[in-house]
């Protein structure tokens, strides 16, 4: 059995970015879990344990599914309390996408690849405790969120090892954009 996902990879200079928010969440009175830098991503469909004889066809068809779209830019910025600002397990930072080439391609990977499919997000940690949720929401909401932008030319087929330090992750496939 492989765990697995599909993301969007990025690189340091959007990573460095991130990093910067997560300092400054870190400064805040929450007990949190933090991604690690080489593992920040934008995640678009968690698989969870696929067969290892599954792997190839979901390869196929994400390989289908991305194929048929052109490059396009998407812009990291904004905050996501996941599931919602009264209960929050997850911060994230927001993707927006206004060619609206990402939710298409997310609808696709729904329909046929599977798993389970979110709207697009960069999970910066997870909440394990928060002191005063009122002021850490206030804070981050009015702290600069913004990364940068993110040209994507490929979704990945990633594999992600559980390990004691912490997730390890492994690219299985690269799927390329027009």
């Amino acid at each position: 059995m492989v765990r697995c996902f599909i993301g969007i990879l990025l690189p340091d200079s959007l990573k460095n970015a991130v990093s910067k928010i997560q300092d400054f969440i870190r400064t805040l009175d929450a007990e949190c879990r933090f991604v690690e830098y080489e593992n920040l991503h934008i995640s678009l469909s968690f698989l969870g344990d696929m067969p290892d004889n599954e792997i190839l066809k979901i390869q196929q068809k994400l390989d289908e599914v991305v194929g048929n779209y052109r490059k396009f830019s998407l812009l990291v910025s904004g905050i996501k309390f996941i599931p919602t600002r009264s209960y929050i397990r997850v911060i994230a930072l927001d993707v927006v996408d206004d060619s609206g080439v990402l939710v298409q391609i997310t609808d696709k990977i729904k329909t046929n690849v599977g798993g389970d499919v979110k709207p697009p997000h960069l999970t910066l940690c997870r909440v394990k405790k928060i002191a005063d949720k009122l002021d850490v929401i206030s804070r981050i909401l009015n702290s600069n969120t913004y990364c940068g932008e993110l040209e994507v030319d490929s979704i990945n087929l990633i594999k992600s090892e559980l390990k004691p330090t912490g997730p390890v992750y492994s690219v299985l496939h690269k799927s390329s954009l027009k």
